[in-house]
């Protein structure tokens, strides 16, 4: 037996070699193996679901967490919004921590520079809205006068005006009156909205003013999520500060054209197409009814065309051809999704939500889907026939090119057996000495067995 398995000695060397070998594989080719596993597996899962099972169920849990932010609209709203202003203003804390500043006066510093942009626009908001329903009050009886000069332009032309007559008697100049004093009363009580943005800025100030740990820790266990996440800081950003740059010169060459017109109210309806260009689409229809009114009541019907005629130049020009050309490459939303987004976040959260729609539309977009690569297809329903050939191009779409790291399984299971791999080489050096000893001792058995064989044999010749 002793024999037999000296015999065999080499096939233990021989697999003393092949863990040898197989603990020290390449990481890079263990990685793409994981990850080309975990590829297939997940894909084959996907096929053993219909596709419209996969929408039905997406369909009622998106329904289900838009009624859920729905109930919570009144706290969700203001730190969402806070949350975006903090990502819009976050560059000035870096930059002056960048500079040697310490944390805190970077905190404070950018704490006082959201604070007074945000109060002060709420502020200036509402100072020019407050002298609107009394000044409104003096046009009742040119209401009642252009109302029947519109009626009477009708008959002259014989166009049956019995239904628009009716409809005429129906509005009241009162109403419109009691219209404008509810919104400037809903203006002035914003005391309880600004409270809560201003807590939650200085709260989100704080914790976002040095994320290095937890980015890095992100980064590793995530890398898309994080990826995903710091596009979107990038993008609302972006859309914020371009946003509120061509507001204010819509705004300013607004207020210039309504003082040359001589239309009342005209810083008023400046602050107002200021806030209405964050509204998308329908923002600039929204801004310039109010002026085109008064230039109506005060002036008559050719002033009022003069008002349309000089917001339909101006923001053509900005909001159409300029506007849009930077925004575009940031925001990346088709316009169809855009004005979905507009009319479906102010179902959902009120009227701030037709402010914040676009930001609201990139953080979920962000979570949804730019978070996972097996779901970053799902951007080509989002975008335009245009971006999508540029992303296209970039292979933004590839899978295996959009997430060249490990999974964090795969990662995972790497760390682990690079940390056993000593325990192995250690393992592996046992059992070399336990061989070395197995063999020696094999060695000495064969010398022993040859030399009494030796004697025995001469024993036997020398009795013979």
């Amino acid at each position: 037996m002793v024999a037999t398995n000296s015999d065999n000695l080499p096939e233990f060397s021989s697999a003393t070699v092949a863990l040898n070998s197989e603990a020290n594989f390449s990481k890079t080719d263990t990685t793409t193996v994981h990850t080309t596993k975990i590829k297939e597996t997940t894909f084959a899962l996907e096929r053993q679901v219909p596709v419209g099972i996969i929408i039905l169920a997406t369909t009622a849990l998106m329904t289900l967490a838009f009624a859920g932010l729905s109930y919570v609209q009144a706290v969700f709203a203001p730190f969402f919004l806070a949350l975006t202003l903090v990502l819009a203003f976050r560059p000035i804390g870096r930059k002056l921590v960048k500079h040697g500043a310490p944390v805190w006066l970077a905190i404070i510093t950018t704490m006082i520079v959201l604070v007074v942009t945000f109060v002060g626009t709420v502020s200036l908001l509402v100072w020019s809205f407050t002298p609107v329903p009394v000044t409104l009050m003096r046009y009742s009886g040119r209401f009642e006068q252009t109302l029947n000069s519109l009626g009477q332009f009708l008959e002259s032309y014989d166009i049956q005006t019995f239904d628009f007559q009716k409809l005429l008697s129906e509005i009241d100049y009162n109403t419109v009156i009691r219209l404008a004093w509810n919104v400037a009363d809903s203006l002035s009580s914003m005391g309880g909205l600004i409270a809560i943005v201003v807590v939650a800025l200085f709260f989100i100030t704080i914790d976002t003013a040095t994320l290095d740990a937890r980015s890095k820790v992100s980064r590793t266990w995530h890398s898309d999520l994080t990826a995903a996440l710091a596009g979107f800081e990038k993008r609302v950003r972006s859309y914020w500060i371009i946003s509120t740059f061509f507001g204010l010169i819509v705004a300013v060459v607004d207020v210039v054209a309504l003082q040359m017109l001589a239309i009342p109210l005209a810083w008023t309806w400046g602050v107002w197409a200021f806030v209405t260009n964050y509204i998308p689409n329908i923002g600039f229809v929204i801004g310039v009814l109010p002026p085109m009114l008064m230039a109506l009541l005060d002036q008559g019907w050719q002033a009022m065309l003069w008002v349309a005629l000089i917001y339909s130049l101006i923001n053509v020009l900005i909001q159409t051809f300029l506007q849009p050309k930077l925004t575009g490459d940031v925001v990346g939303l088709s316009a169809t999704v855009t004005f979905i987004s507009l009319v479906l976040w102010t179902l959902v959260i009120g009227i701030l939500g037709s402010i914040l729609a676009v930001p609201l539309t990139l953080f979920f977009k962000a979570l949804l889907i730019d978070a996972d690569p097996r779901t970053r297809w799902l951007d080509v329903f989002l975008v335009s026939e245009k971006e999508v050939k540029k992303r296209e191009a970039q292979k933004q779409y590839d899978l295996q090119r959009a997430n060249p790291k490990a999974p964090a399984e795969v990662s995972t299971t790497l760390e682990t057996f690079n940390q056993h791999l000593p325990h192995i080489s250690q393992g592996n050096q046992k059992i070399k000495s336990l061989l070395r000893t197995v063999s020696k001792s094999v060695r000495g058995y064969r010398q022993a067995k040859n030399s009494n064989m030796t004697r025995s044999i001469y024993r036997r010749s020398k009795k013979k």
